[in-house]
Order: C-alpha cells, then sequence, then structure tokens
C-alpha cells in the first residue's frame, strides 16, 4: 500500500503545478477509501476538494481517469470512487462550457480505447463473466462494431434505443418519421416540455450523442410500410448485405410489424419483436420467447396468423413421445410480449371522445384508448434491448428460420 502512494505521489510531482492532488497520511474519516485524496477547504460555505484560489484541471482529471484505466492491477478497487470525484469537481464549478464532451476523461489526446472501457467497462465484465473463453475487450469490441436498426422511437423503441446506446453498441440506425406530443409524456424517454414538436428521431439522436459521443447514429425520417419494409431493410444492409447485426421491431402496427419480420427472415437478419404494451400495468409479468409461443397479445396473434395465412409459415406441431402435448416448432423469432391479460377495449362511447380529441398538431392525443404506462413501455425496451446485446455480445445470434414463402 505505501508503496503506491509513494508512486503516485512521484508521479503527481513532476505533474504540471495545476494538478491539486496531494498524498496524505490514510484518513480516520469513513467515508474516504482513497488511498490519497484532495485538501479540502470552505468556500462560501462549501466544503471544496481544492485549496483557495486553485481550481483542478482537466490534465489532472485526465490523468485520475487514464491511470486508473491503464493501472487497474493496481487502482482497479478506486473506479467507483473516480466518478464519485467527477462529480464534485462539477459540483464545486469546474467549468466545463467549453471542453468538447469526453474530453473530462481523457483530455485532448482522446484516447478511444481508454474512454470506452471507463465508459462501458461494466458491460464488457458482465458478459466476460457468462463465457470464460472471452475477455472484457473482445466483449466491448463486438458491442462498439455492431450495428442495430430501431424501428419505431415510440414508448418502447426509445427506451431500447438508449438502452443499446448505454451497453456500448457503436451504431444505431433509428426509423420513425413522427414528432413528439404532449400525451406521449406517460411513456415515452424523449418526451419533454421542451421537446414537443419535435422529430422524435431527432431529440433521440441527440441524447444518445451526449451518453456517447462516439456513437454513430442514422437517421432514416420514414414509415416503414408494406410496401417499402424490403428496401428500407436492403438499405440498411449495405452494399454487401452483412452491414446490419441486429434489428428490434417497435412498430404498433399489425401489417407493417409482420411486413419488417418477413424482411428480416427473408435476408437472415436477427430480429427482436415487442408486442403490444397498452392496456396492461404489471411489468413483472413481460417475458421473451418464440414468437410461436406467444400468449395473451393480440397484435403478435395477429402478425403470427398472417405469417402463417399469408406467408406459409408452419403450424404443424412437433412429434413428441406419446402422451405429452405436441409443441410448435420455433421460428427462431424473439418476442417480447405480457403474459397479463389485456385490459378489454373501452366502450364505443369512450373510444369516440378518445377520437374526437386526436387534432393535427403536437398538443394532440395520442395514447390511445386503453391507456399505458412507461414502467411496462420501458420494460419492453429494456428487454428487446437486453437480448440484442446478449446476442452480440456472447456471440451467439439467433438467427431467423427461413419458412414458407420467405425462401
Amino acid at each position: 500500500m505505501w508503496l503506491t502512494r509513494l508512486l503516485l505521489y512521484a508521479i503527481l510531482t513532476a505533474f504540471p503545478a495545476s494538478a491539486t492532488l496531494s498524498l496524505l497520511a490514510p484518513s480516520p474519516s469513513p467515508t474516504s477509501r482513497w488511498p490519497y485524496r484532495l485538501a479540502t477547504h470552505h468556500q462560501h460555505g462549501h466544503p471544496s476538494p481544492h485549496p483557495a484560489g486553485i481550481r483542478p484541471s482537466i490534465a489532472s482529471l485526465t490523468f485520475i481517469s487514464t491511470f486508473a484505466a491503464n493501472r487497474n492491477g493496481i487502482l482497479r478497487r478506486y473506479n467507483g470512487d473516480i466518478g464519485r470525484l467527477m462529480a464534485e469537481q462539477v459540483n464545486v464549478g469546474l467549468d466545463l462550457d467549453n471542453v468538447s464532451t469526453g474530453a473530462v476523461m481523457m483530455g485532448e489526446e482522446g484516447d478511444e480505447y481508454v474512454d470506452r472501457g471507463l465508459r462501458f467497462g461494466g458491460v464488457g465484465r458482465l458478459y466476460a463473466s457468462k463465457d470464460a473463453t472471452i475477455t472484457p475487450d473482445i466483449v466491448l469490441d463486438r458491442l462498439s462494431s455492431a450495428t442495430v436498426a430501431v424501428v419505431g422511437l415510440g414508448g418502447v423503441g426509445s427506451w431500447t434505443a438508449e438502452s443499446l446506446c448505454r451497453s456500448g453498441i457503436g451504431n444505431l440506425i433509428l426509423i420513425d418519421l413522427d414528432d413528439i406530443c404532449i400525451s406521449n409524456t406517460n411513456r415515452q424517454l424523449h418526451a419533454t416540455s421542451s421537446a414537443v414538436g419535435k422529430m422524435k428521431i431527432s431529440q433521440m439522436k441527440e441524447r444518445l450523442l451526449d451518453i456517447n459521443p462516439r456513437c454513430n447514429v442514422t437517421l432514416i425520417h420514414d414509415f416503414v410500410t408494406v410496401d417499402n419494409a424490403d428496401a428500407l431493410l436492403q438499405q440498411m444492409m449495405g452494399p454487401n448485405n452483412d452491414a446490419l447485426s441486429a434489428c428490434i421491431d417497435a412498430i404498433d402496427g399489425m401489417h407493417e410489424k409482420t411486413a419488417l419480420i418477413l424482411a428480416c427472415v427473408r435476408r437472415g437478419v436477427p430480429i427482436v419483436t415487442c408486442g403490444g404494451a397498452a392496456g396492461r400495468i404489471d411489468p413483472t409479468r413481460i417475458v421473451v420467447d418464440d414468437l410461436t409461443k406467444v400468449q395473451e397479445d393480440r397484435l403478435l396473434f395477429r402478425c403470427r396468423k398472417l405469417l402463417r395465412q399469408g406467408f406459409g409459415f408452419p403450424k404443424v406441431p412437433v412429434p413428441t413421445s406419446r402422451g405429452k402435448k405436441p409443441r410448435v416448432r420455433r421460428w427462431r423469432i424473439p418476442a417480447v410480449y405480457s403474459t397479463e391479460v389485456q385490459q378489454k377495449t373501452p366502450s364505443a362511447a369512450t373510444a369516440a371522445a378518445a377520437a374526437a380529441a386526436e387534432t393535427t398538431s403536437s398538443f394532440r392525443t395520442c395514447d390511445g384508448a386503453l391507456g399505458t404506462a412507461c414502467f411496462v413501455t420501458g420494460t419492453f425496451g429494456f428487454l428487446a434491448a437486453c437480448k440484442v446485446v446478449e446476442m452480440i455480445a456472447l456471440d451467439e445470434y439467433v438467427v431467423p428460420k427461413k419458412q414458407g414463402n420467405s425462401r
């Protein structure tokens, strides 16, 4: 321990005078776990972690973060405190207005490798612990090089997109052509007072780049339709048909959803489809299973029926041993749905009143007659993102089987 302190002291004394760290004897305070800490004083009645007249520099913060990442054998257990120190620096008035995003952690050199480790190292360690043959760096390489499309940036898709970004996905494609209306507030992540009237994917891109400036976010201002689903998917796959790692379907229209699923099946693109979140109040009933196993979801029921009747997807049960219930062969299309019984459709009078409230302005009512809650739509989005991140991180893609007319 003392050897570590002496090493830190030697480096810090050789560092520019603006660095404000000083080596101190072990503190009896139970709130400090640092082997070194900043001298404190009181300014305007608030404790400050730097001596009077001296402000911590970007260089000193850069040193702390880079040293912690590159010497994790020595300082790994202090990584949590580094984040706390950064928060303290901001609270005491460190001027970050003229500092580009990410520079607080990395300084001017913009070391992408270290920056990635600081932001998403926890995700890398999490999935590396599931497979002894891979390292956290391998996981992060897979995530940062992946491209995921999120189709529909509403109550489910907005939460999905942010979850993917915070998990280290390096390339995101957002597809939607809707603007934010005030009644989106109860369920959509990007719906704030200042965002009303703005395009959903534009607001989402701004938010995602604030989370990870190195994420490549591509916007496609369009709705997926039966006529354009195939062309849009081809566009996303690129000239070599290999640019898209996975697709998340957060569309709420039956025919459009079916068209996107069919396009992904034809091209062998892993897809996770999301069922209906409206009319449900219990997020603990939301699960992920193959589309053939879905229960209590009218939207996915209809999609499944269309795929069977219109495109020859099989319904033939798999033979089982005598006395056991026959099971349907999986289509390898993961679906997020709720086993909670959906609320009944409201009366005709209530539905008519809801329809009358619809307008063309951004203050329209667009929540639907059944109603929705963010803790339900958010859980749908989190589970969809979870499934895709797991595929990519562990390199275990669930590629849909070509069925019937999709061959």
